[in-house]
């Protein structure tokens, strides 16, 4: 009896270990597919992370087409933001139709349409939005005449896209680039001169619209017209 006792507790100490050794395997296996798992993610993440769209250039065109003070003021103008954006990330960048105010002295006075389109992922594409300026309301604008002696009109143009970053075909990040231009036009010379910042915005902050914390990307840009 006693002999079969001992081999009964051996056979139960030899299953304890097989379950215990079996149970080890299984961990083992589990923590190595987990960190599997994690690495590919990480990878993927590296590789299709969504990365802000970069504003390379903002090249302001200016036509001073008709200009007179007597026997009325007249002004006639066009005014072309054109903004040339890179898109740094491996999916593309969407953007919706979006308006954006030209103003003369914090007066509305005339708007910029960005239509819709798309920007492919590692290329750069150059947008060019229709500016449309209300000549009369500038002419009509209580600053116009002292400017024009002066022979320097100032106005304000913004172009913004509004749109979102693929992220593995699947999700969404909301992203907004907005161009800010402060155009000087000299009107006695046919000429004009232009700054422009840029901001762009993720996240949150570009779904509500709210300012600040983006990544802001300055440029200068002055440009002669015979």
């Amino acid at each position: 009896m006693a002999e079969e006792a001992k081999t009964t507790k051996k056979k139960g100490w030899a299953s304890t270990l097989s379950r215990r050794k079996a149970h080890c395997t299984a961990c083992c296996v589990t923590l190595c597919v987990l960190i599997i798992l994690g690495a590919l993610a990480i990878a993927f993440y590296i590789r299709y992370r969504p990365r802000p769209p970069r504003v390379v250039a903002t090249p302001v065109d200016v036509s001073i087409d008709e200009f007179s003070l007597l026997p009325h003021p007249t002004l006639k103008v066009s005014v072309g933001v054109h903004v040339v954006v890179s898109n740094p990330s491996q999916s593309p960048y969407r953007y919706g139709a979006a308006l954006a105010p030209v103003t003369y002295h914090g007066a509305p006075v005339g708007e910029t349409l960005v239509p819709a389109g798309e920007i492919d992922g590692k290329s750069t594409k150059k947008v060019e939005p229709a500016t449309v300026v209300d000549g009369l309301k500038v002419a009509e604008n209580p600053h116009f005449a002292s400017d024009a002696v002066a022979g320097v009109l100032p106005f304000v143009a913004v172009a913004r896209l509004v749109g979102k970053a693929l992220v593995l075909r699947t999700f969404e990040v909301p992203v907004t680039v907005e161009v800010v231009c402060f155009v000087q036009m000299y009107v006695f010379h046919g000429e004009s001169s232009s700054r422009c910042v840029s901001t762009v915005r993720t996240g949150a902050k570009a779904a509500g619209g709210g300012s600040g914390g983006g990544y802001p990307l300055p440029g200068e840009h002055a440009h002669g017209h015979e």
